[in-house]
């Protein structure tokens, strides 16, 4: 029997005692394990946890291809994200995103670092996090591989989405993020989360800018092309 901190990206119910996760830990990058549903009450169920991006420890056993969890508990629980709407918008889409995005099987301690402390940042009651899936996606690029290079200039006032660095301006080049946008694109690459929070946006500055960062996903996902719960994001924080 092993033992791994795990993050839910989304369950699957298989029949009618049977529940596949699909989840990105610490030891092992991501893992699709299987857990038994009680047929009775007397039973503890594993199924308030598995919700998305929800973290828990996962004792889990491997035969063959199949990992199956026997034991699932907390290691954190949530205090404001499953009473807050917005917060929770957020985490759904999220967990969309990484459910996409999360498809290697490799051990990455510092990218499970990363989600496990900015996810619990979101959870802080005192933060309010209107701007934190922005910066989230952003940062989360440093640890896949394809982080924005350079910076907002006159010299250099807009950012290349293919080329994912800030070139001269352009015109009727479509795949770029333009003043006064890249400006705002610029500053919440520079800034940290609580610094992020402080960034006062307009609703449609929030939408264009998350519409340009799944965008800028899309060229090194191709997976992200229909996203369920962007809309309902987006009528919140717009």
């Amino acid at each position: 029997m092993e033992k791994t901190d795990a993050i839910i990206l989304n369950t699957v119910k298989y029949g009618d005692n049977k529940l596949i996760i699909n989840a990105y830990t610490r030891e092992c990058g991501r893992m699709t394990l299987s857990v038994a549903i009680p047929k009775t009450r007397n039973h503890t169920s594993a199924l308030p946890y598995c919700q998305p991006l929800f973290q828990n420890e996962i004792e889990y056993s491997t035969k063959g291809n199949i990992s199956r969890a026997a034991r699932i508990t907390p290691v954190f629980t949530y205090k404001s994200i499953p009473f807050d709407t917005a917060k929770m918008s957020v985490v759904m889409f999220l967990a969309e995103i990484l459910t996409k995005t999360l498809t290697y099987s490799e051990k990455n301690d510092d990218m499970f670092s990363y989600l496990s402390t900015s996810l619990r940042l979101l959870d802080d009651q005192e933060y309010k996090g209107l701007n934190f899936h922005i910066k989230f996606l952003l940062q989360l690029t440093k640890y896949m591989g394809f982080t924005p290079m350079g910076s907002f200039s006159e010299t250099l006032p807009c950012f290349d989405l293919m080329k994912s660095k800030f070139v001269e301006n352009r015109v009727g080049v479509p795949h770029l993020i333009t003043p006064p946008y890249s400006l705002t694109f610029s500053q919440i690459l520079d800034k940290d989360f609580l610094e992020c929070e402080q960034m006062e946006l307009s609703g449609d500055t929030r939408s264009h800018l998350l519409q340009k960062t799944l965008d800028y996903y899309r060229y090194h996902f191709e997976t992200l092309d229909n996203i369920k719960s962007l809309e309902v994001l987006q009528k919140i924080f717009h």
